[in-house]
């Protein structure tokens, strides 16, 4: 190739590798700390959004190349700083792969990101095959950018179940743990609530089952694989105690699932609702409130490899069914 034809070329791979950084919609290749980007720049699957009234941020962990985790913060929740690397594991940390579902959350002075992660040997048996074992950790900071470090080296999910998407609700004074019974292993996901002690440490009592993926009337039905995701409980204004998870649904697309409590407490019996919330091929769903005191939902679509952007829209609740506006 002539000299000039070389300059030309580099010019391009340049203005080609600057156009997918800065172009509307496209995932940004290489994050520089400090930079402020847009949703629509971001490639984060299960964007959990921390409302910090201490620092009046809004802070949200992601998976950073299977490497660690990654931080953003907002002011505004639609443009986010990039603060860099939140948690790198240590070479003798159990999880090796995946940094799943970064859920962040502040008790006594303390923040706590629970995240998911799998083992590198592939030795547990499952009627889909031999897998790494997969569960959720707890990690611990002074402070809401980190740097995380393991509360404890070892998953606080149960230690021979197929586990992921762990977070925590309260109610009457105990807190539980949250999370996913995979369908790799159980085939019908489930999702289980469990006790879990104040300081994280140690879960109590046994797993109790919630509901499996099977009772979403829209849901895929494949005796194989019935996929649940991000269990997120919260309480309405009005009262009611509902839940947002994700499954498939009949069409292919991943969705986000829609229950309310007949009694109003966690272990009363879960009702589903007829259809799903969305129709975006979106999903991971949790709900929070901003400074300003409305309610938002936060959850990443496509459900795509690239590009999953994260996507914050109204929501509300009302006489039991919920609305994303």
């Amino acid at each position: 190739m002539h000299l000039k034809a070389i300059k030309s070329f580099a010019a391009l791979v340049f203005f080609l590798a600057l156009f997918s950084i800065t172009a509307p919609g496209t995932a940004v290749a290489k994050e520089e700390i400090g930079k402020t980007y847009k949703c629509s720049e971001m490639r984060v699957r299960d964007p959990f959004v921390f409302a910090d009234k201490k620092t009046n941020f809004y802070y949200m962990h992601a998976n950073d190349n299977g490497k660690g985790l990654k931080l953003y913060r907002s002011k505004d929740l639609k443009n986010w700083e990039f603060l860099g690397r939140s948690f790198t594991p240590d070479s003798d940390f159990w999880g090796k792969t995946d940094f799943w579902a970064p859920d962040m959350f502040e008790r006594d002075g303390k923040y706590y990101v629970i995240a998911t992660f799998s083992r590198k040997e592939k030795n547990v048996q499952t009627p889909n095959g031999t897998h790494a074992l997969r569960g959720s950790s707890v990690l611990i900071s002074d402070k809401p950018e980190g740097p995380y470090k393991p509360l404890i080296n070892a998953p606080i999910t149960p230690e021979n179940w197929m586990s992921l998407d762990a977070t925590l609700f309260e109610e009457d004074g105990k807190l539980y743990l949250l999370y996913c019974h995979e369908w790799i292993q159980v085939c019908d996901g489930e999702i289980i609530a469990q006790e879990i002690s104040k300081d994280l440490k140690k879960t109590i009592g046994a797993p109790r089952l919630l509901f499996k993926a099977s009772a979403a009337p829209w849901g895929k039905k494949d005796p194989k694989s019935m996929v649940t995701d991000a269990p997120v409980v919260n309480r309405a204004e009005d009262g009611t105690l509902y839940m947002t998870w994700s499954t498939f649904g009949t069409d292919g697309k991943y969705h986000i699932g829609f229950a309310v409590s007949s009694n109003g407490k966690l272990f009363g019996e879960w009702k589903q609702s007829e259809q799903p919330l969305n129709n975006d091929d979106g999903g991971h769903a949790m709900v929070f409130k901003t400074f300003d005191g409305k309610t938002k939902i936060s959850y990443h679509a496509p459900n795509s490899k690239f590009p999953e952007r994260p996507t914050i829209k109204d929501f509300s609740v009302r006489n039991g069914k919920a609305i994303i506006e």
